[in-house]
């Protein structure tokens, strides 16, 4: 069974082909990497997947249902979670907090249980923050337990991020250049969580422009130019893809 499914795809914006045509598959429990040079589709497309923009035409299909177009929202309540280029982090809040808010889904949201206070919100609460402290833990956090989000250096923010997507327990995580920014031990460090949530058997898709990221953990990549798919396969087909060298590779692009 494949995951996700993406169907002759297609995203105009007066009149521009943001994304063309673009069909491909994912399978369960692998690293699949979407690359390609800025303005090539990426981001809108991980914007198609989740819902915040509607197709012109095509369709999606996760877990074999189609949710072409379903609010953000909705697609979360089915295992679909994701991270966004630029910080969207609650500075107002603990760091801990932060990826406690990632798990209100899985909290009981019954108006009248949360009036009373009764036993089960307070238990559900304390589930909660064990939980948060946890996923801190798993991806590297644990000295920031206590910390607040606007006392956190960028590099400990952008895997704050993944731990609140993955507080949702997802069976899709899409991570939006999740290594932007980042300097070579802090996007090592990023590269380790992406493993160690792949061998958990979350099912990762990524946009990144850090190709030794990309090389190094993807089981299968996709190039996108100008909206259309350009090339797909292995890391080692696409390294050596002569259209993708001269495309990508081969120019200059960070």
């Amino acid at each position: 069974m494949t995951l996700l499914v993406v169907d002759n795809l297609s995203k105009e914006f007066g009149g521009v082909h943001a994304v063309e045509g673009l069909s491909f598959a994912i399978n369960p429990g692998t690293i699949h990497s979407i690359i390609g040079p800025n303005g090539a589709g990426k981001t809108t497309l991980f914007n198609l997947i989740t819902g915040i923009y509607k197709p012109t035409v095509g369709r999606i299909l996760f877990q074999d249902q189609d949710v072409t177009a379903k609010p953000p929202y909705e697609l979360a309540m089915r295992g679909m979670s994701r991270t966004f280029q630029n910080l969207q982090v609650f500075f107002n809040m603990s760091a801990l907090e932060n990826v406690m808010v990632g798990r209100h889904l899985h909290l009981n949201r019954g108006i009248l249980t949360s009036l009373l206070r009764l036993p089960a919100i307070a238990k559900g609460d304390a589930a909660c923050r064990d939980k948060a402290a946890e996923l801190m833990r798993f991806v590297g956090l644990e000295r920031f337990l206590d910390a607040q989000a606007d006392s956190m250096p960028y590099g400990a923010l952008k895997r704050l991020e993944i731990a609140r997507a993955l507080a949702a327990e997802p069976a899709l995580l899409l991570l939006d250049e999740p290594a932007a920014g980042l300097n070579a031990t802090e996007s090592h460090e990023v590269d380790e969580v992406i493993s160690k949530v792949a061998k958990q058997g979350v099912t990762v898709v990524l946009v990144e422009h850090n190709m030794k990221m990309v090389m190094g953990i993807s089981d299968h990549i996709l190039v996108l130019d100008y909206g259309k798919k350009l090339a797909e396969g292995t890391p080692e087909q696409v390294r050596n893809n002569p259209d993708v060298i001269a495309a990508y590779l081969g120019g200059g692009a960070a």
